[in-house]
């Protein structure tokens, strides 16, 4: 994990918990396909290493923010999904998505997302 801010500053102490590099973007996927497995993320976002995916998801958890329920028996797997404390995060998503196609999308080499954040 990266380090931490440690402030009592509200905005402070939520990028304590999803400002890490990849986790608004399992967030953004979670938000478009409501589950999902490690695979899923793994082919969603390259460069995204597995140590790394796996603390993200730790973290998430450890904040009530993604739940896990197995879906396979031998051997038995999880599968991904945004608590209701997690798809409260989804106007912060969408106010990102917003400012990113008003804004970054004219910075060279930016990609539009074209799914809709919104359930």
């Amino acid at each position: 994990m990266g380090r931490k801010y440690s402030m009592r500053c509200s905005i402070a102490c939520t990028l304590d918990i999803i400002g890490d590099r990849w986790t608004i973007l399992l967030l953004r996927d979670l938000f478009l396909y409501q589950t999902r497995r490690f695979q899923d993320f793994e082919a969603s976002l390259p460069g995204l290493t597995p140590s790394v995916l796996s603390a993200r998801i730790k973290e998430l958890t450890a904040h009530g923010i993604v739940t896990s329920r197995l879906y396979a028996e031998h051997p038995p797997r999880p599968e991904y999904l945004l608590t209701r404390k997690g798809r409260a995060l989804n106007p912060v998503l969408v106010a990102m998505k917003a400012w990113g196609e008003q804004y970054a999308a004219t910075a060279p080499g930016a990609a539009s997302l074209q799914s809709d954040l919104r359930n």
